[in-house]
């Protein structure tokens, strides 16, 4: 039973009008042609009888042979015979109705004439999309036994990287067999595409695979192609195939099929599940900024600055140091840079940023003219059950860091914050907000102290896949056998990949301090659509070959102290300003002045160096008003009236 007899014809009444328009006027052009030449036919009427009887028989035989539900876009070899066949058809019934009515040689013109009228639309169509050579899908050498063995390809998408890919099989003695394309676009009319045949859209995905199967004709993998997915996310994609329960792969670019090597599918990562595209990176005048500098990343080993560290020794600076507080996390970092980058002058010393004095001393020692501040203390529940520790390295560590950028003249200090500081409702939220707040002052005061150093404040939320986040965590669940652990079906965070949020972070430096840049306030990186995390528990299930709530389970454990539901990027009431950059936009802080922050910094410092948590807790709340812990222990204590005369200033 052949495919064509399970799918519908829908003959496209445009494209049947526009077919038989060209034949007609092109075949009747030629009569008129002919008959200035020689005087037959007798007349104009015979003429247009002519062109009508050729156009009308043409259009039944290309009718009959299915020639209008290929698209014309992708007008093939085997759409041109069938265009041939369906043309002579038309021509030798009109000649034997007329064939006094014209001579011989004057049928030759009028033949070929109406074969061009067929052509002449779909080459067009092609020219108008700029595609370039003919390829006949199906061609191979192999017999049908062995063709059977070759992995069945159920195709999404329908466009230029499909048929690049069909037309690659037909020319590359075919790694695959393509059993049909399920398209994305319900205006798609088309019924085959290459003589592979299109079965329906996306939302029929499991009807159509039920039909393959009772056809002998199940895919192996279900093939989607990066540019064509439509407004459909990868994780909607993917929930949709959980039904089916076929293995979904990328198809490759077609800039990297190799004819050598075959055409190697690329399974779904991560990576792909996030609701947006990739955003821009300015690498060159990036590396006009940084390259030849000396360069400090502060927390080097951790997951953000490990990335930023990759990203900074592309773009070649003089020298890059490289601290942290772990020497596992720094030894680790310094092998890897030296490996990949073998001539680039690499320091890597231990720095603990809540030590005043060591970094003043590693600044004067090694004068940088940048330095990216990535050292923090981030897990909620750790930071939320120790205060005092969370406050003497988010906001005395940060404090130390910008001080001696300033005092040693650095060029910039980039700040790394989250989108937790944002209404914070756990420590770590509020530590990386009076964070913030302190950089903005040092910044907004810099003229006036007479400094040359920038403060550029990034913002970002969740990065896929870092030390301690969620991915792993589900990750290593697996592992064990499940089930995953999610604490509330609700819960939602902004993501974005490792690389990503490195490029950005540079990209935000190059906007305030570049040669074009002076943009001052909070830099906030577009994250997208916040996505669930039990939506991406799901899928990270799928990813391991698996389905979701039949092989592994997902179970809420109920929220943690100091989480909450949804998180922000911005505060009511900042401002946020679109950027140049598509991808960054500015929140214009509630500045505060420079010494007030001093002196809220000093008094917390102590308080927590003292070890007292209570009053730690009491002054963040009193500092930050609209921290919100979520933490019955921590509520309770910053409900009850402050143990002091004045209230000190809110930022």
């Amino acid at each position: 039973m052949s495919y064509k007899s399970n799918v519908s014809k829908r003959l496209n009444l445009r494209r049947v009008a526009v077919e038989l328009v060209c034949v007609f006027s092109i075949t009747l052009l030629a009569l008129i042609v002919v008959r200035s030449l020689g005087g037959l036919p007798s007349s104009l009427t015979t003429c247009v009888a002519i062109a009508f009887s050729i156009s009308a028989f043409q259009g039944i035989a290309h009718a009959l042979l299915d020639g209008y539900s290929a698209s014309w876009r992708f007008f093939s070899v085997q759409d041109a015979w069938i265009a041939s066949i369906s043309s002579l058809t038309g021509s030798l019934l009109t000649t034997i109705l007329f064939a006094s009515a014209v001579p011989p040689a004057g049928w030759l013109i009028v033949i070929v004439a109406a074969l061009s009228g067929v052509v002449a639309p779909r080459l067009f169509s092609r020219l108008l999309h700029r595609r370039s050579g003919f390829s006949r899908y199906g061609q191979s050498s192999l017999d049908d036994d062995e063709e059977d063995m070759r992995p069945a390809l159920l195709l999404m998408g329908f466009g230029d990287q499909v048929a690049d890919f069909i037309r690659s099989q037909g020319r590359n003695s075919s790694d695959y067999r393509m059993v049909g394309i399920v398209h994305f676009d319900s205006k798609c009319e088309a019924n085959s595409l290459r003589g592979v045949p299109v079965l329906g859209g996306v939302d029929r995905l499991p009807a159509i695979v039920r039909r393959l199967t009772s056809q002998g004709k199940r895919p192996d993998y279900i093939v989607m192609t990066r540019d064509e997915v439509g407004t459909r996310s990868v994780g909607e994609i993917l929930s949709i195939t959980d039904k089916i329960g076929i293995p979904v792969a990328w198809l490759p670019q077609a800039d990297r099929i190799n004819p050598g090597l075959g055409q190697q599918l690329r399974p779904i990562k991560l990576d792909d599940l996030l609701p947006r595209s990739a955003n821009l990176f300015d690498a060159q005048a990036c590396g006009a900024l940084l390259g030849g500098s000396t360069i400090l990343v502060t927390g080097a080993g951790g997951s953000i600055g490990s990335e930023l560290v990759r990203q900074i020794g592309i773009l070649q600076p003089d020298l890059l140091v490289l601290t942290d507080a772990s020497e596992h996390a720094l030894y680790m970092i310094d092998q890897e840079i030296s490996r990949v980058f073998p001539n680039l002058p690499i320091i890597s010393k231990l720095l603990d940023v809540r030590d005043r004095d060591a970094v003043f001393r590693a600044t004067k020692l090694h004068q940088p003219d940048y330095i990216f501040h990535a050292a923090a203390l981030k897990h909620v529940p750790i930071v939320e059950a120790q205060a005092c520790e969370g406050v003497i390295t988010n906001v005395v560590g940060s404090r130390n860091v910008a001080d001696a950028a300033a005092h040693h003249r650095v060029k910039a200090m980039v700040m790394v914050s989250t989108d937790k500081a944002v209404n914070p409702a756990n420590v770590m939220g509020a530590t990386k907000r009076l964070a913030e707040a302190y950089c903005q002052a040092m910044d907004a005061a810099s003229p006036e102290i007479k400094g040359i150093t920038r403060y550029v404040t990034v913002r970002f939320g969740n990065v896929l896949g870092s030390n301690g986040s969620v991915v792993p965590l589900f990750q290593k669940q697996l592992l064990q056998g499940g089930p995953l652990t999610v604490t509330h079906p609700d819960v939602e965070r902004f993501f974005m990949t490792i690389p990503e949020a490195s490029r950005l972070i540079l990209q935000a430096l190059l906007l305030g301090v570049g040669e074009d840049g002076d943009e001052r306030g909070i830099f906030v990186l577009d994250m997208g659509k916040p996505v669930k995390i039990a939506d991406l528990a799901r899928q990270v299930i799928r990813l391991s070959g698996l389905v979701p709530d039949r092989d592994v389970k997902v179970v809420y454990t109920g929220l943690r102290p100091g989480e909450k539901l949804y998180e922000e990027l911005m505060h009511e009431t900042e401002n946020l300003v679109q950027t140049e950059h598509p991808s960054l936009m500015v929140a214009r802080p509630r500045f505060v002045q420079i010494r007030p922050i001093r002196h809220h910094i000093d008094t917390i410092q102590a308080q927590a160096e003292a070890g007292d948590s209570i009053e730690v807790l009491r002054l963040l709340k009193f500092y930050i008003p609209e921290f919100a812990t979520t933490s019955r222990a921590a509520q309770s204590i910053i409900e009850k009236p402050i143990q002091e005369n004045t209230r000190p200033e809110a930022i």
